[in-house]
């Protein structure tokens, strides 16, 4: 459950600087929708005004200027969530195949926090999850390592003509016989040291829009693991 905070206008500004700094990943959901951009990063601030989003593609159809949605932000160990306003779509330049940057509204009511435990749906306290990665036509076996709402961690035994920024789509099967698929974007490619892994490369997407239907099934496994963990701390 998220705890809800209101923060000084110092303390927002604080926060949204640090979410600058680091390029942090970021998704909007438009209110009351399962529609969702979760390809995103925060690249710049008008603080009191505007909070600027790039990442959105020239195929990307944008809601319009005053539609409200729920903007999420993973920084560090949390993820932070903040009700806004959809300004305008800003930059637009098809020529130079520049992304467009959105801005948000300045928040203004109670920041949403959110420790990124509570929402990954694969921890070290559970056995990996078995996938596909789909890249150009291949596919490559992969085990599903963390998932959270707005990125995944996958571990591959290869995988290095699949560069950052890439597209890709991840195929698994939840518990309970639930299929996901889900559409994402390489922000993160690594070649851990020592032959004697298994699945040396680690991959990290930024997630792209979930279905409805994926959506319900991800829920189904956040709450299957919420009560696995609660067994597993009482019989502590």
């Amino acid at each position: 459950m998220a705890e809800l905070r209101r923060l000084s206008p110092r303390e927002l500004e604080m926060l949204l600087g640090r979410a600058r700094e680091a390029r942090c990943p970021a998704s909007l959901r438009v209110e009351g929708t399962a529609r969702m951009l979760g390809h995103l990063q925060v690249c710049g601030l008008e603080p009191g005004a505007a909070i600027l989003l790039s990442g959105a593609k020239q195929r990307d159809l944008l809601p319009p200027a005053g539609t409200a949605v729920a903007l999420s932000l993973v920084l560090d160990e949390e993820v932070v969530s903040m009700g806004t306003v959809l300004l305008d779509a800003g930059v637009d330049d098809p020529a130079r195949q520049r992304p467009r940057v959105l801005r948000a509204a300045w928040p203004t009511e109670a920041i949403g926090f959110h420790h990124r435990d509570e929402v990954r749906v694969a921890t070290p306290e559970h056995p990996a999850l078995e996938a596909t990665l789909r890249y150009q036509g291949r596919s490559h076996a992969a085990q599903l390592l963390n998932l959270t709402e707005t990125g995944m961690g996958l571990g591959l035994e290869d995988g290095s003509e699949i560069p950052v920024q890439a597209e890709v789509v991840v195929e698994t099967l939840l518990p309970g016989g639930f299929p996901l698929s889900l559409g994402g974007i390489v922000r993160h490619w690594e070649r851990l040291e020592g032959g004697w892994m298994a699945l040396p490369v680690r991959v990290g997407l930024v997630l792209k829009e979930l279905p409805p239907g994926d959506r319900e099934s991800l829920r189904r496994m956040v709450q299957a693991r919420r009560i696995l963990r609660s067994e597993a701390i009482r019989d502590e």
